[in-house]
């Protein structure tokens, strides 16, 4: 089932979720080892990847904000809570890897998309409130997201062990 129903998320759904869970866990991996040792050759090799996988990840959530609109009426109820908490991962899956962009952009660094498509061509110009946007939000919003991320999955867990709620972690795995 591609589209999403009354009982379970369909496919593309999935899909998009659970691509963007191993991304999202990417970018932890990537910050994590950043802030443990920022000159460890390891941080160095997985840290070269990480606006690659962002710039991914922000056009899955783009993708995946469109599917969810047009696949609204159609899928499981959920409480107002749920609802919210989604709405913010939602923005924030958006806003963070945008946010990165607008700096990469006001610094003037340039942007190739994995070694392929030139995004971005250095114009020797710097904007200076794109950087300081950049540089003021993207990582507390990132940690923000995460700390969402870890939320959600807690009460995933929470609300699959509740009698009458057992398949809210059954719609997602697709079960």
């Amino acid at each position: 089932m591609v589209s999403d129903s009354s009982i379970r998320y369909g496919f593309i759904t999935r899909f998009f979720h659970w691509l963007m869970a191993i991304g999202f866990a990417w970018m932890f991996l990537t910050v994590v080892a950043r802030f443990i040792n920022e000159d460890a050759a390891f941080t160095k090799a997985v840290f070269a990847y990480h606006a690659q996988v962002g710039f991914t990840l922000l056009w899955l959530g783009v993708l995946r904000v469109i599917w969810a609109v047009l696949q609204r009426s159609n899928r499981p109820k959920s409480d107002l809570a749920a609802n919210l908490g989604h709405a913010c991962l939602y923005v924030l899956m958006i806003a963070v890897p945008l946010i990165a962009l607008l700096r990469t952009i006001g610094s003037d660094r340039g942007f190739t998309y994995w070694g392929v498509w030139s995004i971005l061509q250095p114009t020797g110009e710097k904007i200076e409130w794109m950087r300081t946007l950049g540089n003021t939000l993207h990582g507390n919003l990132g940690w923000l997201l995460f700390a969402l991320i870890i939320g959600h999955i807690f009460f995933a867990i929470k609300h699959s062990l509740v009698p009458g709620d057992e398949r809210v972690l059954s719609r997602i795995i697709g079960k």
